[in-house]
């Protein structure tokens, strides 16, 4: 059915396949950046400190990205679960928000290499920003009107769901800020997620 230019009525199975199948090749693909580091020479022997010395920044990047790419996909499928149908609009701004998905590893690994770069913490904190923003892009173009999901869906769920969202992307701005103050630390502020996670739970 076309209205407007639009295809309307599109069922949503197969966008959530590639979103998992995308997710889930994202989230693999961050282990690749805990690597050894390249030597001509022989390597000194392995140490508790050399180990912790070695991964601690590309650890906490890899655990912070992958916590944060678990925590889109929740939401993503939790507001697939009130959508109930897709047209092009949905269909490209989900693929747009895919691509910058799929970008996560290459911008972990710039986060964990160069960890006193204040520049590559904001590639990565810019990236999970564009990705946070158009996830929300998405639930408000489907509730607006209740333009895809069922006419009779609460407010208050479109409400609470709207502002778990938003958790993401303010984190961001913060990373983003501390970055351009001149933090080598800023994607720490990740780990402000949990309590605002909390104080949604008990607000709403």
């Amino acid at each position: 059915m076309e209205e407007r230019g639009q295809v309307t009525g599109l069922t949503k199975g197969r966008v959530e396949a590639l979103t998992d199948g995308i997710f889930a090749f994202a989230m693999t693909l961050l282990v690749t950046t805990l690597d050894f580091p390249n030597s001509t020479t022989t390597l000194p022997p392995i140490t508790v400190s050399s180990l912790v010395s070695l991964y601690t920044p590309d650890l906490l990047h890899y655990v912070i990205a992958f916590a944060v790419l678990a925590g889109f996909w929740v939401t993503h499928h939790i507001q697939f679960h009130y959508i109930q149908a897709m047209d092009r609009t949905a269909l490209w701004t989900n693929i747009t928000c895919l691509l910058f998905v799929a970008l996560v590893p290459f911008t972990t690994a710039l986060a964990g290499d160069y960890p006193d770069s204040p520049l590559a913490a904001m590639v990565f904190e810019v990236n999970l920003l564009i990705i946070g923003l158009l996830i929300l892009l998405i639930w408000n173009y489907a509730t607006v009107g209740r333009r895809l999901v069922e006419k009779t869906l609460d407010e208050k769920v479109v409400i609470l769901h709207t502002r778990r969202s938003l958790i993401i992307p303010v984190i961001s701005v913060i990373g983003i800020l501390l970055a351009l103050a001149g933090s080598t630390w800023s994607t720490a502020v990740y780990l402000l997620s949990v309590p605002f996670i909390l104080a949604i739970k008990r607000y709403s």
